[in-house]
């Protein structure tokens, strides 16, 4: 069968198949086997390097992370020339 307009077109549709009901409770049941695990950490029992390594996990979901425009501006370098005028 080859590719034309017809056939891209019903390839770009969008799947008329529902959303699938397994996804929705697993995300839920995860979300609370997470929740409860969280609860029962006990941060002072934790060595230094357990503390790291769960502060780098929260940090990826806490801090926000920086917009492409604003590291291209601050990396963005002016060039100009130096005339010495006597």
């Amino acid at each position: 069968m080859p590719f034309t307009s017809d056939t891209g077109r019903l390839a770009g549709q969008k799947s008329k198949r529902g959303q699938g009901l397994a996804g929705k409770e697993l995300r839920a049941k995860l979300s609370l086997i997470t929740s409860d695990l969280i609860d029962e950490i006990n941060i002072q029992d934790l060595t230094t390097a357990e503390r790291i390594a769960l502060l780098r996990v929260l940090a990826a979901y806490t801090i926000p992370k920086p917009r492409i425009e604003a590291i291209e501006q601050e990396t963005q370098q002016m060039y100009f020339q130096v005339e010495i005028i006597e």
